[in-house]
């Protein structure tokens, strides 16, 4: 059967027909960093322990993730459609990590799937 495994405590999860995938949700107001929610994700889907997957700033600088997404994680301010309203952002960015090509999006949202 095909299916889409969602990490536990995150309610994102879509089935895309295929079983190499793991699609998680970074919660911007908890005490995991985003790097912690990549990581996780990753781990999942190729079945280890955390600690025996390469540093994540082997791939791809953390703190530069955290500094382009958080802004746009924030919710939308708007002031009635005048001057100064910001739409919510769709940007996301690629990377591989560990043997899996990584999908972020600005919402949180992260896909780990299989290289």
């Amino acid at each position: 059967m095909d299916e889409t495994r969602v990490l536990p405590g995150n309610d994102v999860g879509w089935n895309t027909e295929t079983t190499d995938e793991v699609v998680a949700r970074h919660d911007w107001g908890g005490r995991d960093t985003l790097a912690v929610t990549v990581v996780t994700a990753t781990a999942q889907l190729r079945g280890v322990d955390a600690i025996d997957l390469p540093l994540l700033s082997e791939a791809i600088d953390p703190d530069a993730l955290c500094q382009l997404f958080a802004p746009l994680a924030r919710p939308a301010m708007t002031d009635g459609g005048t001057r100064g309203s910001v739409a919510p952002s769709r940007g996301h960015i690629e990377f591989r990590y560990a043997a899996c090509d990584v999908t972020l999006w600005a919402d949180g949202t992260v896909i780990v799937t299989s290289a």
